[in-house]
């Protein structure tokens, strides 16, 4: 039951990295119809993990797992390249993030591999809840001199935020 938890949270990895490559496909500006989707199930992925899989293994595992603050850093950060509109400029900034971040996710040993650790019947439970979890409320695209646009300007500015 667990491998469905990883299996549902490493295919939504894929259908966010399929929207991303929609929306700079071909030369010019992002795209930003094709982004928009992007944006969203990725603030709705971040969501899942912070407030479904990982206080569930806290629980499970009487603490949070080894990698929880990088984690939550790293999901600040991104949520903060996602204010600025977007430009293939940021998208690079937002991959030098996303790119080692999933890897932390999806690899042996990594976060997903974690749920192995929860019964089945809680694995169950939390799949239906990841499943029925609803869309993040999105806001406007702000570009104002507050709006983070590079990954080592957006970590720092998490990592302060969560200490």
């Amino acid at each position: 039951m667990a491998e469905r938890i990883a299996r549902f949270l490493v295919a939504d990895h894929r259908r966010l990295e399929r929207l991303l490559d929609r929306s700079v496909a071909g030369a010019g500006p992002v795209d930003l119809a094709a982004f928009a989707p992007f944006r969203a199930g990725l603030l709705r992925h971040i969501a899942l993990e912070e407030k479904v899989l990982l206080p569930a293994l806290r629980e499970r595992l009487g603490g949070p797992p080894p990698m929880a603050r990088r984690l939550r850093v790293e999901h600040g950060a991104i949520a903060s390249l996602l204010v600025p509109t977007p430009t293939r400029e940021l998208v690079t900034e937002l991959l030098s993030i996303l790119e080692p971040h999933d890897a932390m996710e999806e690899d042996e040993g990594g976060l997903y591999a974690l749920s192995g650790a929860l019964p089945d019947a809680v694995a169950e439970a939390l799949l239906d809840r990841c499943r029925a979890y609803p869309a993040v409320k999105v806001a406007k695209y702000y570009d104002g001199p507050r709006a983070c646009r590079t990954a080592a300007e957006a970590l720092a500015l998490s990592a302060r935020q969560t200490a």
